[in-house]
């Protein structure tokens, strides 16, 4: 049904009523679709350009507030069309709603300008947090620096290398070990015969090793000479990891102190001088699997 009147009342100023409620409307249904727009323009222009969106809007609205204001200006004077010619009364209960409704408008777009404005700046931060935080991830790292040698090798270092673990860790063995270290700096023979020895059989092939179980004994006694009865502790703990560490390696020889005050025996003791006793021992026996002799023991008699 029309709201247009026919007959005498269908005056200019109710087609004109008409045409700004009309006009009123179409601002209702347009504003969210305008802002829609601009937000649209929003996520795709640089920052320049999105204000410059926002002045182009302001002056369209302020253009056809313009407009609204020269129409009331140039309206019919009352004089000239006495019957047509609307009141000031009527044009600003009609026209003041309108200009408001575009002030709303206007002032609702800026709003959601300004609210867009401050959401991408904050994912703007976001993202470039994010980015230095990625950066961070993916940045190669860097071998951490090797702790500075605080000088030459300590003793126990030493020990460890000469002796290995097992014999480095006795702690009965401190003060001969110590002894032997001493020696080798001061260049003593049969300290640096024994040390030398004591390398070279650690990293020998299983072959090589039971004739370096001969030369260490003579080493040792070179070292630590022997002419009272009885066994010192360094000497019965080196002689038991040399034949443990031979037979790991499956080999079955065995080892047999000597000591001074036995009775002389050719088949089992090697004299540079005729006797029937054993005075001073230079070296021990190495034994076959059998049992039998592999190396007699070097030894002085009388």
């Amino acid at each position: 049904m029309s709201d247009k009147p026919d007959g005498p009342d269908a005056t200019p100023l109710h087609e004109l009523t008409s045409k700004l409620a009309e006009l009123g409307k179409i601002l209702d249904g347009t504003s969210q679709q305008v802002v829609e727009y601009l937000v649209g323009r929003q996520s795709k222009t640089a920052e320049g350009d999105e204000a410059g969106g926002g002045g182009l809007l302001s002056e369209k609205l302020d253009a056809l507030v313009e407009k609204i204001d020269k129409w009331a200006a140039n309206r019919p004077a009352a004089d000239e069309s006495p019957a047509e010619a609307p009141s000031d009364e009527t044009l600003k209960a009609v026209v003041e709603p309108l200009r408001e409704k575009i002030d709303r408008i206007g002032d609702g777009i800026g709003q959601q300008l300004s609210a867009l404005n401050e959401e991408i700046q904050r994912l703007e931060g976001s993202v470039e947090g994010g980015m230095r935080g990625l950066s961070e991830l993916l940045r190669p790292s860097e071998p951490e620096p090797e702790p500075a040698s605080s000088g030459p090798a300590s003793s126990g270092d030493w020990q460890r290398i000469i002796f290995g673990p097992e014999l480095a860790e006795h702690q009965e063995l401190e003060f001969q070990r110590q002894q032997l270290l001493t020696g080798l700096m001061e260049g003593d023979p049969g300290a640096c015969s024994l040390i030398g020895l004591l390398l070279v059989f650690r990293s020998a092939l299983t072959e090589k090793m039971p004739p370096l179980l001969k030369e260490i004994g003579e080493a040792y006694y070179r070292w630590q000479p022997k002419s009272r009865p009885g066994a010192a502790k360094m000497e019965e703990v080196l002689a038991a990891w040399l034949q443990e560490t031979v037979q790991d390696a499956g080999i079955a020889n065995t080892i047999e102190l000597v000591h001074p005050g036995e009775r002389f025996d050719s088949a089992r003791h090697a004299a540079v001088s005729r006797g029937v006793e054993v005075t001073e021992v230079h070296g021990w026996i190495v034994l076959r699997d059998n049992g039998r002799v592999y190396t007699k023991a070097s030894v002085s008699a009388k």
